[in-house]
C-alpha cells in the first residue's frame, strides 16, 4: 500500500479562485494592492490577502500554490509576493459565519516605494479606506484613481463557491491492474473466438460473466431480471431459456417455469446464432442487447466484486483489481485518530438510489458547469526504491470543465417527501422498471414484487436527509449533523485547506485500441460501487471480451465534495 505522498493526485481549485503569480507588478504606477485586475479571481479580499492558489511554473510543469501557506521569510522564489500584505484581517476562527474585522497596515502600505504620489496618503481617511473597501470610492472628480485600478473587494461578487480538494489516483501494478485470464478454447462451430473476432460484433452482445452465473445458479421458475434474456440470448435468437410445459387435466398446456442448458450447450447455440445473424445483415435489430452496455454493481450488491464470487469456468476475460482503497476519503476529517466518513454511516438503501441518481446524471454528461483548475501529479512507477525520497514527477496543470455532476442537496431535495412533493418514488420507478433505454443495466430488478430488495426509499431518503445536514430552523439542535463536521471554517477556507471528500463509487471506461495503437470510443462502462471504509480489494471480471483484442481501462472516482459557500455582508456602521 502506497503512502500518499508517493501516490498520483489531482488537485481541483474553482479557477474564479486562482489568482495571480506576480502581486507587485503595478503597470498602471499607483500600487501593487490597489491593481486594475485580479484576472478571475472573484474574491478581492482573499486576493488582496493572499489566500489563494497560483499557477506556479516548476521544473517539471506547472502546479497550483497555495499563496496562504508561503512564509514571507521563507528562500522560495515566491516569498517577496507575500510581504507586506497590507490589510489585516481578525475574525472568531470557530465562528462558522465569523464578523470580520478589516483595517489597513500602514506601514506595509508604504513599504511600496514605488507607488504614485496619490496614494501616499491614502489610509489617512479611514472613511475612503470604506469606500475602497466597498467600491463606490468617493475619491474627488478629476482624481479618480481608484475605480481605474481597482474593481471593489466586497461589491457584486455575489456568493463565492469553494471546492479546493485533493483525490489520490492509484499507481499501475500498484492499487490498480488489468490482468488478462484465459482458462480454455471453445470447441464450438463455429469456433467462439472465431466467430466474436469479426469487427462489427460490439462487446456489450457478448455474455455478461456475472448475469451468465445468476441464471446458471437460479433454481426458481423464472428469470431473476427479465433483461438477461435479451442480454444472454441475442435477444431472445438463441434458444438456451428453455420454456417447459406441463399438461393440466384437461389436457391444456401449463407454462411451469424454464430450464437452462449447461455452459458448453450455451455456447455452442450463441456462437451458431452470432454467425447466422452475421450472415444475415447487420446485428443492430437485436432486440434489447444494448441494456447490456452499461453494467451498475450497487452497494448492495458488492459480494459479486470478491474476487472467490465466480465458480464457474468462463473461457477468457480480462481481471480488473481496484486494490488500494485507503484513500478514498481526502481532505479535513479523512485521516488521524478520529476519521470521519459520512457514507459509511448511511443507510443501504439510500446509498443505492444516490449511486442510481449518479450513473445517471453521468451517462448525460452532467448538469453542472463549473470550470476548475485542476493539477495533475503523476511519479514515475520506475525510480526505484533508492529515489523513493525524491521520486520522477511530472505536473500538468490546465482549466477543466464540467467536472460537477449534481448538487446533492437539490438532489435529495427533489427525491425526498420533506420537500412537499413525494416524487422519490417515480424517481426511482423510471430508471428500475423496464430497462427498455440503453443507459445501463443492474445485476437484479430491484423493482420487482419477488426481489429481495424491499426498501422504503421515501423514508430512506427523508431520513438521509434529517441525519446530513443541519435544520435551518433549529440550528442549535441539529450543529452534530455529519455534513457540519465536516464543513470548513471560514480560516479554513483562506488557508486552502482541502474540502473533506468521499469516494462514492467507480467507473471503469473500456476501449479498444486501435490497429495503429490510437484508443478508440468508449465501447462500455462498468459503475461499481466503492466499499466505504472496507479495503478489500474490488474485482471485477470483464467476459464481454474479444480474443486477441487489446483494451484499454480508465478508472475513474466519483467523489462527494462537502465544499463551502459564503458572502460579504458589509455592515460599514459597525467599524
Amino acid at each position: 500500500m502506497a503512502v500518499p505522498i508517493h501516490k498520483n493526485r489531482i488537485i481541483i481549485v474553482n479557477d474564479n479562485l486562482v489568482g495571480p503569480k506576480v502581486r507587485t507588478n503595478n503597470p498602471s504606477g499607483f500600487h501593487p494592492m490597489v491593481r486594475q485586475s485580479w484576472g478571475k479571481l472573484t474574491d478581492k479580499l482573499r486576493a488582496v490577502l493572499a489566500d489563494y492558489y497560483t499557477v506556479y511554473g516548476h521544473p517539471n510543469g506547472e502546479t497550483l500554490k497555495n499563496y496562504a501557506l508561503l512564509d514571507p521569510d521563507s528562500d522560495h522564489p515566491l516569498h517577496n509576493q507575500v510581504a507586506n500584505i497590507i490589510l489585516d484581517l481578525e475574525f472568531d476562527e470557530s465562528d462558522p459565519s465569523p464578523v470580520l474585522t478589516v483595517t489597513f497596515n500602514e506601514g506595509a502600505w508604504n513599504s511600496y516605494m514605488l507607488r504614485v504620489a496619490a496614494s501616499t496618503n491614502f489610509i489617512d481617511d479611514p472613511e475612503i479606506f470604506r469606500e475602497y473597501l466597498g467600491g463606490t470610492y468617493g475619491i474627488q472628480e478629476g482624481n479618480n484613481l481608484l475605480s481605474n485600478f481597482f474593481p471593489g473587494l466586497l461589491n457584486n461578487i455575489g456568493t463565492v463557491k469553494d471546492h479546493t480538494s485533493v483525490y489520490y489516483l492509484p499507481l499501475a501494478n500498484e492499487g490498480a491492474r488489468v490482468q488478462p485470464v484465459y482458462n480454455s478454447y471453445l470447441s464450438t462451430v463455429p469456433p467462439y473466438e472465431d466467430v466474436i473476432s469479426n469487427p462489427s460484433v460490439p462487446e456489450y452482445v457478448l455474455p455478461n460473466v456475472y448475469m451468465f452465473q445468476a441464471e446458471l445458479q437460479n433454481t426458481g421458475s423464472t428469470l431473476l431480471a427479465d433483461y438477461h434474456n435479451n442480454a444472454l440470448t441475442l435477444g431472445g435468437e438463441v434458444d438456451w431459456f428453455q420454456t417447459v410445459w406441463i399438461t393440466a387435466l384437461d389436457g391444456s398446456p401449463i407454462e411451469k417455469g424454464h430450464e437452462e442448458s449447461t455452459e458448453g450447450e450455451y455456447y455452442q447455440l450463441y456462437s451458431a446464432k452470432l454467425q447466422q445473424l452475421l450472415a444475415g445483415g447487420s446485428l443492430d435489430g437485436i432486440t434489447g442487447v444494448a441494456n447490456n452496455k452499461n453494467l451498475a454493481i450497487l452497494h448492495s450488491d458488492m459480494a459479486i466484486a470478491n474476487e472467490s464470487h465466480l465458480d464457474i469456468v468462463i473461457p477468457f476475460y480480462n481481471k480488473i483489481v481496484i486494490e488500494d482503497l485507503s484513500n478514498s476519503t481526502t481532505g479535513i476529517k479523512s485521516g488521524g485518530n478520529a476519521p470521519v466518513s459520512i457514507l459509511a454511516n448511511l443507510d443501504d438503501d439510500f446509498i443505492d438510489l444516490l449511486q442510481m441518481r449518479t450513473i445517471q446524471s453521468v451517462l448525460a454528461g452532467g448538469n453542472l458547469s463549473i470550470d476548475f483548475r485542476r493539477t495533475l501529479k503523476t511519479i514515475n512507477p520506475n525510480f526505484g526504491l533508492r529515489r523513493r525520497r525524491n521520486p520522477d514527477v511530472q505536473y500538468d496543470t490546465k482549466v477543466a470543465a464540467n467536472y460537477a455532476l449534481y448538487n446533492l442537496e437539490t438532489v435529495m431535495g427533489e427525491m425526498s417527501s420533506l420537500a412537499g412533493a413525494a416524487v422519490h418514488i417515480p424517481f426511482y420507478k423510471s430508471i428500475n422498471s423496464t430497462h427498455t433505454s440503453d443507459d445501463f443495466s443492474l445485476l437484479r430488478d430491484f423493482s420487482r414484487s419477488d426481489s429481495d430488495f424491499e426498501a422504503d426509499y421515501g423514508a430512506a431518503v427523508d431520513d438521509a436527509d434529517i441525519d446530513l445536514f443541519p435544520n435551518p430552523y433549529f440550528p442549535l439542535i441539529t450543529t452534530n449533523a455529519p455534513v457540519s463536521s465536516v464543513t470548513r471554517t471560514f480560516k479554513q477556507v483562506l488557508d486552502g485547506v482541502k474540502c473533506h471528500t468521499e469516494t462514492l463509487m467507480y467507473v471503469i471506461e473500456k476501449r479498444r485500441i486501435l490497429p495503429d495503437g490510437t484508443r478508440g470510443p468508449i465501447q462500455q462502462r462498468f459503475f461499481i460501487s466503492n466499499r466505504f471504509g472496507n479495503t478489500n480489494p474490488i474485482v471485477y471480471c470483464d467476459s464481454q471480451v474479444k480474443y486477441g483484442q487489446r483494451y484499454r481501462y480508465d478508472i475513474k472516482k466519483i467523489a462527494l465534495v462537502f465544499g463551502n459557500e459564503y458572502s460579504y455582508d458589509p455592515d460599514w456602521g459597525n467599524g
